[in-house]
């Protein structure tokens, strides 16, 4: 695809960083964002009194009942789950395969994919009655030593969604750590400005700068953080795409151990992870749309990215429309009396409503994107989007509803009727989506700065200016200062790379003990780290021993809990039941290794340090906008400052010769 039907020619660094990063600190939207705000507010009302009256009279106020035991609160519950994992699976996959377009994507389908796990999560705890002892589902010593029933599917529930909240948050967190730091230095510029002119809100953009400087946790653009980031960043995605297959094979895998008819088709599986990732494309879909509109941001999300989302809704529309004719015509053909009595009861039963919503909001809308006008119209993708969404809901609410209601035993069935109660719970969990939503349109940046950096360095003459002309003079500092060491700042990052690479040379007849070399930039910049020499730094076997020791000690622990220790024979069911161990353990173990290589991302990086000598490098705020930085920091006493500045002036222009060269005293 062409780099100019992504992005503008004459977008730059520094344009991206000032588009996007002024929606966080401008605040541009003012009065209708506050009344976004409060009608979000008011769901989220909704929601709380509706959780006091159900744990007032408990969970029948749902309408639950003997047959229905699952209704309108495991369907709400499996379709934020599902959408969260159809997020994350489509922001990991662009991630994983370099996809030039995820920019514009990433970022909303990774904070989709958390706040849907966020109003997921809500379901299980009161789902319990009484969810101030949810703690009890949770393996820990207590006086009865109990244990919890690690056969159950509910337990599954609850290791999933535990692991699938802490790998959204790592994978969003790493994503927006860097625009972070970029708003940190924007959002300080801003403060000094107000203060210089004694602005009434000076206090509050100070505490703004702060507060972004304390999230980005010291990020300063080094060759060597972004290295290891990339690393993290991809190996965590390729950790959430095997979470995501396992949450939702294991889904279909928990119906499939059932009795119910209806429940029981091979192609259940691949039908859940398909709707999941259609859902969760869907409202990422629309909410890419919503942005692009209200925030002006037309040229940074083109129309290629919405007919590309529309290909996508495409051909996922295609898959979950062969999904469900196979399950039709396997039923229709080969099915029992009762799994064909169950397709009739979906059809034209008292719910057969949640079948036609499927049908015309699910499976039929996404058709429209054969036409190429549709795939470039943003109403049309954001309509599409919320059309699906819509019918996936419906679809979970069928599949639930037509089996409980009517099951193999005559004297258990019992017709289920939604309660006011049930739709006001599911609409404060969209109340609480929407409050998280809007605070994070409001403080963070809806785009990725990076990634969009990237695309636009891909294009010949973006880059910033070049060193050019007559030689940079370094600028003293008074006689006997104490040096921290030498900065040099280059246009480009390749300008960067054959400097760093000169130095290195040049250090390297003395063993290079004198000095330490580090490179800053806005962007990853893989040249400047082969010029260094850390090519050969990885943490991807933290990750790898991070999910075998925490998968295999999780699966131990569930031998020794079952078989052993505390013994409970239910549903004839051996003491060993290893099959029902495997889901569980899997989601623990990428927990495990996320977490892992989440901590040695910092500890190799040595963050969180919030005051580094970097810091003091006179400009140094351009290093997360549009200038990159080669630093060279004094280890011993026999520092040569002035070899180091003669080297770097004699580099040729365009090859290495900085911009200015400066000495940083301690």
């Amino acid at each position: 695809m062409a780099d100019a039907a992504l992005i503008p020619p004459d977008e730059t660094l520094a344009g991206i960083g000032r588009t996007v990063a002024a929606v966080p600190i401008r605040h541009p939207l003012g009065r209708r964002w506050w009344i976004a705000f409060a009608a979000a507010m008011a769901l989220l009302g909704i929601f709380a009194a509706a959780l006091f009256w159900l744990l007032f009279e408990g969970v029948g106020v749902w309408g639950n009942n003997n047959a229905v035991v699952w209704a309108l609160d495991i369907a709400s519950y499996d379709w934020w789950i599902g959408a969260a994992c159809g997020s994350l699976l489509v922001s990991a996959t662009l991630l994983l395969l370099g996809a030039e377009w995820r920019g514009a994507v990433n970022r909303v389908a990774e904070t989709v994919a958390l706040l849907c796990t966020c109003a997921a999560g809500l379901y299980p705890i009161i789902h319990l009655g009484r969810p101030w002892y949810f703690y009890w589902n949770l393996p820990y010593p207590n006086t009865f030593s109990l244990w919890p029933q690690f056969r159950s599917a509910l337990v599954w529930d609850a290791i999933d969604i535990v692991s699938f909240l802490v790998v959204c948050v790592s994978l969003w967190f790493i994503g927006l750590l860097p625009d972070l730091a970029a708003l940190r230095d924007r959002a300080f510029a801003d403060a000094m400005r107000q203060r210089e002119e004694r602005s009434l809100t000076r206090g509050l953009a100070m505490m703004r700068a702060r507060t972004y400087g304390l999230l980005a946790s010291g990020w300063r653009g080094s060759a060597a953080h972004w290295q290891l980031w990339s690393q993290a960043y991809r190996t965590i995605a390729l950790l959430g795409v095997m979470l995501v297959v396992c949450v939702q094979t294991g889904a279909s895998v928990m119906f499939a151990g059932s009795v119910m008819p209806g429940w029981h088709d091979t192609i259940l599986p691949v039908t859940f992870l398909v709707n999941a990732v259609f859902s969760g494309v869907g409202l990422t879909a629309a909410i890419v749309v919503l942005i692009r509109a209200v925030y002006g941001l037309d040229a940074l999300v083109t129309e290629r990215h919405l007919e590309l989302l529309a290909r996508l809704l495409l051909g996922l529309g295609c898959a979950s429309l062969y999904c469900y004719a196979t399950e039709f015509f396997s039923t229709a053909l080969h099915g029992d009396a009762y799994e064909r009595g169950v397709l009739v009861r979906r059809i034209t039963g008292e719910h057969a409503a949640a079948f036609w919503t499927v049908l015309a909001c699910l499976l039929l809308p996404a058709q429209v994107f054969w036409s190429g006008r549709a795939r470039r119209a943003p109403l049309a993708v954001a309509a599409v989007g919320i059309l699906v969404a819509v019918g996936a809901y419906a679809d979970h609410v069928m599949v639930l509803l037509v089996t409980l209601g009517q099951n193999f035993l005559p004297a258990a069935h019992e017709p289920f009727r939604e309660t006011v109660w049930g739709i006001a719970t599911f609409a404060g969990s969209v109340g609480l989506f929407l409050v998280l939503l809007l605070l994070f349109l409001r403080y963070l940046p809806a785009i990725s700065i990076t990634e969009t950096r990237r695309l636009a360095l891909a294009r010949a003459g973006t880059a910033a200016e070049a060193g050019r002309g007559a030689s940079p003079e370094p600028e003293a500092v008074e006689p006997g200062t104490p040096l921290w060491g030498i900065s040099a700042s280059f246009g480009t990052e390749a300008e960067l790379a054959a400097a760093a690479q000169a130095v290195a040379n040049l250090t390297a007849a003395r063993n290079g003990r004198d000095v330490h070399l580090d490179g800053h930039g806005p962007v990853p910049m893989p040249r400047v780290v082969r010029a260094l020499g850390l090519g050969g730094r990885t943490i991807r076997p933290y990750a790898l021993g991070g999910a075998l020791a925490g998968g295999l000690g999780f699966y131990g622990m569930c031998v020794y809990a079952s078989a052993y220790h505390y013994v409970f024979l239910i549903g004839g069911r051996p003491r060993f039941s290893w099959p029902s161990f495997v889901v569980p353990s899997f989601a623990f173990a990428m927990m495990s290794g996320v977490v892992a290589i989440h901590l040695a991302l910092l500890v190799l990086n040595r963050l969180p340090r919030l005051n580094h000598p970097a810091f003091n490098i006179p400009g140094f705020l351009r290093a997360s906008e549009d200038r990159f930085f080669l630093s060279v920091q004094a280890q011993e006493e026999g520092f040569e400052p002035e070899r180091i500045e003669r080297r770097l002036a004699a580099l040729p222009a365009g090859a290495g010769r900085p911009l200015e060269i400066r000495r940083i005293p301690r």
